[in-house]
């Protein structure tokens, strides 16, 4: 027995098993989407005391919310405005600290070279 199958046929037939296909790749992924709308409502239900308790207060928190984060946005420019000052101060701190230094080192060394001059003239007076 010999049967022949025409390409419109062996069409119609790779159709239908893609639609078959996706058929059950629609059923399962309701499926699942199902049982995650169940497991939102028994949230839902476990918590609607306090989404009850939450709900007429969201005004008032994002006040709040805003307001708090109003003041740790000021608290933290003028945090970094102290470090700022105080990276300055620092900075004159010690630059001051070296051209004194610089200043003593100066004074040290001129002392130096009067006593030898003064050392010197003795010295060669002895001669």
């Amino acid at each position: 027995m010999q049967t022949s199958i025409t390409l419109s046929e062996l069409g119609d037939f790779i159709v239908f098993v893609l639609i078959l296909m996706v058929g059950g790749y629609i059923l399962v992924t309701l499926k699942n989407i199902n049982a995650l709308l169940g497991e939102i409502k028994q949230t839902v239900e476990k918590n609607k005391d306090h989404i009850n308790q939450i709900i007429p207060n969201i005004n008032e928190i994002s006040k709040n919310s805003v307001i708090i984060s109003n003041d740790l946005k000021t608290s933290v420019n003028e945090v970094g405005e102290s470090i700022k000052m105080i990276s300055r101060e620092t900075i004159d701190a010690a630059v001051t600290i070296n051209e004194t230094v610089n200043r003593l080192t100066q004074y040290t060394n001129s002392m130096g070279e009067i006593v030898k001059a003064i050392a010197s003239l003795f010295s060669s007076d002895k001669k």
